[in-house]
């Protein structure tokens, strides 16, 4: 019987597999080139031999929010789990897509793309329940009519929680705290991606907070293609720090699973 990834990729990929596209063109009916990153190439391990496609995206509040709420940090676990991650939801938007590990592309200093329906983890950097911070992405949408797992993703507001779902049942539970939109080339992606040594004090991570965060695309869109394809100009951020962890039986038990 299949578990929770392989159920939740296997749909997905049946419907994008069709859709394989080189991230450094990206155009979608609402696409967003590959993230560059503020390392050298050989510091970045290449995405895993797993199919490569797409673009992330999605747009955010008007205005920049951000949460100091003040709440109990959860106990890390003595060991923490190193499992395959299966899904990502997002209650508040009825989000429920299967992750997929993604990296680099390869002989490009840029980050690699999801498939049009997947979360995109981003495996060279840390992995949820380490205590750290884990780096997401996902689409908008996808020319012609797909709704992307981010499409709404600014739509979220401080307090509302992302569940990164692992393939034991397990799930981490995150509460949103920002939200950010950013003009393309200005996002710090120094800061997002090791966030406890930002220079950004609001992008600072403290040593006993676990954060996610999630980027994709939004704000303004530029056509390039009769067919009404092209890009967006913006990239939106939103981050969420660690509040539960459930461990795998406890999930079972609550849905009445075995």
């Amino acid at each position: 019987m299949l578990g929770l990834r392989e159920r939740a990729i296997g749909h997905a990929r049946t419907a994008a597999g069709a859709w394989v596209l080189a991230a450094l063109v990206a155009l979608s009916g609402a696409g967003c080139a590959a993230i560059d990153v503020p390392v050298e190439p050989e510091q970045i391990r290449e995405t895993p031999a797993a199919a490569r496609t797409a673009t992330p995206t999605a747009a955010p509040t008007e205005s920049p929010t951000v949460a100091a709420a003040e709440q109990a940090t959860p106990t890390p676990e003595a060991t923490p789990y190193d499992g395959e991650l299966a899904l990502m939801r997002i209650p508040s938007l009825g989000v429920e897509a299967a992750i997929e590990a993604i990296g680099k592309i390869p002989g490009a200093n840029k980050l690699d793309v999801p498939q049009p329906r997947n979360v995109g983890w981003y495996h060279i950097y840390d992995k949820p329940g380490f205590g750290t911070s884990s780096l997401f992405s996902a689409h908008k949408d996808w020319h012609p009519n797909i709704r992307g797992p981010f499409y709404a993703l600014t739509d979220l507001e401080t307090g509302d929680l992302v569940i990164v779902v692992m393939d034991d049942g397990r799930e981490y539970v995150y509460e949103v705290f920002f939200q950010r939109r950013y003009v393309t080339g200005e996002m710090p992606m120094a800061d997002l991606i090791s966030p406890h040594e930002a220079e950004n004090e609001e992008l600072l991570r403290p040593a006993d907070e676990e954060w996610v965060t999630l980027i994709t695309c939004g704000g303004d869109f530029i056509p390039t293609e009769d067919d009404g394809s092209g890009y967006y100009v913006h990239r939106d951020v939103v981050i969420a720090r660690l509040v539960e962890t459930k461990p795998g039986d406890a999930v079972q038990a609550a849905d009445g699973s075995e």
